[in-house]
Parts: C-alpha cells; structure tokens; sequence
C-alpha cells in the first residue's frame, strides 16, 4: 500500500531553513497550462491558511499543524519520550516534534522514501512492517516506545468507500507495530478517513488501552473525511500478560 502527505506538502523536498524564507508564488500564466483538477489544487493551496502559514514558518507541509492542534488539545509531546512517527515523509511532523523537545526526547522517524534530514532525528529508511526496517527502529529505543504516530494516507481515488478501505489498511498496519513497540502507558496516534470500519478499529484498541477518542483537528481540512484515533495507557502486550499469570498460578 502507498502512503503519502503530497495533498498537504507545501514544496517536495523542501528543507526547514533559519532565516527569510522564499514563498511559493502561484502564477496564472502556468495554471493555463495545467489540468482542470491541478488548477483547483493549486487554487485551494493558495487561499489555504494553514499552507500559507507553513511556508511563513517553514515548515515542509501544512500536515504539521495537526499535531500542533492534537497536541494543544492532548498534550501527547512530554520530555523523555521516545517516539517514532511512522510513513514520516515529507517530515512535518518531525519538525514539530523537534520545535517542542529538542534534544529532550529520541526521535525516529521512517518511510519507504528519503527524506531530508533534521536536526535531532534519527531517520530509517525502509518497510517498517518487515523485521528488518522494525529491529533498526527499535535499535534507537531498546526499552520500547512512549509515542507511535502515523499521519499515513492513500493515494486517494476520489471514490470514499475504496480510500477508507486502503486508510484503514494503513491504520492497521501502524496498530500493529504500536502494539510490538509501546511501553506499557504508551500512546498511539493515526489518521484514518471515515466510512464505517473505525468502530471495529476502536473496538480492537480498546482492548489494548485505557482510553481511546476520535478527534478531527482545527487544521483538517472541513471538507476532509480524515479523523484521528487517540489512544492512552497501552497495557502491554496481552499475550505476555496472559503467560505471566499462568505461570504465577502454577507456582501457587
């Protein structure tokens, strides 16, 4: 499954520069040249706020201030952490990440495409759903993870019930290397786009955490059927759980 944030990218490739920051200026003349459905994007990017403020501020895509928003409203970034933001690219959010914490947490961000570095993040190329791209990322948290964070989404087709399928797949695919990476109280954040199946997904984490909430940040954009699953207090790995108590039982 393909994942990406090109609908919110503001420039490909765009590195996060100190100083005057040079805006992306949209020009008549080349939407004459372009498709109907280009033109309409390329005219929603213009008058788009949050586009607008991330090329002011520099950040690589307008996707950052979602979890600026999720973290106003939940207060998910805390020092110490260790966290891992999955399908990172273009790697908004680990601009956000690295704004808030600094050096004060470990960063690792991964995606089946490169992306330029940032300071303080320690990035892994690769499919993190093979053993391979899993064992590097947790190389750099060996005691497990506090936050996992997925703002993946398919390639969308413009048909709802095909695009909520395949973000479910993708929600899915995070659910379950949260649930291999999290430390017991962990935290595990992703987006999906609405359509039916997200109340199977709750049911599922709650099974694994405390509590588990939907939200839609400020900064989604209205018209978008994407929301966010917010869950708190992972309780381990059940299984492990499970073995734990029949192996006390049978000492009894």
């Amino acid at each position: 499954m393909v994942h990406n944030r090109k609908s919110d990218s503001i420039v490909a490739g765009r590195k996060r520069t100190s100083g005057k920051k040079k805006l992306t200026k949209y020009s008549t003349k080349t939407e004459k040249k372009l498709k109907h459905s280009s033109q309409l994007y390329l005219k929603r990017q213009a008058k788009d706020v949050y586009v607008q403020m991330a090329l002011r501020e520099g950040f690589r895509s307008r996707a950052a201030y979602k979890l600026v928003h999720l973290n106003d409203e939940f207060k998910l970034l805390k020092k110490g952490m260790s966290i891992v933001d999955l399908g990172c690219a273009p790697g908004s959010w680990l601009e956000v990440i690295n704004e808030e914490l600094g050096k004060n947490c470990t960063v690792i961000g991964t995606d089946k495409i490169e992306i330029e570095p940032i300071e303080n993040v320690n990035f892994v190329q690769g499919d993190f759903t093979t053993q391979e791209t899993f064992d590097e990322v947790m190389g750099h948290c060996p005691r497990g993870v506090d936050l996992v964070l997925s703002d993946m989404a398919p390639e969308t087709t413009g048909h709802r019930e095909t695009d909520h399928i395949r973000s479910m797949m993708l929600a899915n695919i995070a659910i379950d290397f949260a649930l291999k990476a999290l430390k017991p109280g962990g935290t595990f954040v992703a987006k999906f786009f609405q359509g039916g199946e997200e109340q199977e997904m709750r049911t599922r984490l709650r099974e694994h955490f405390d509590k588990v909430k939907f939200t839609k940040p400020e900064s989604s954009r209205r018209e978008s059927k994407e929301m966010f699953i917010i869950c708190f207090g992972f309780k381990g790995d059940l299984t492990k759980n499970a073995n734990k108590v029949q192996n006390e039982i049978k000492d009894i």
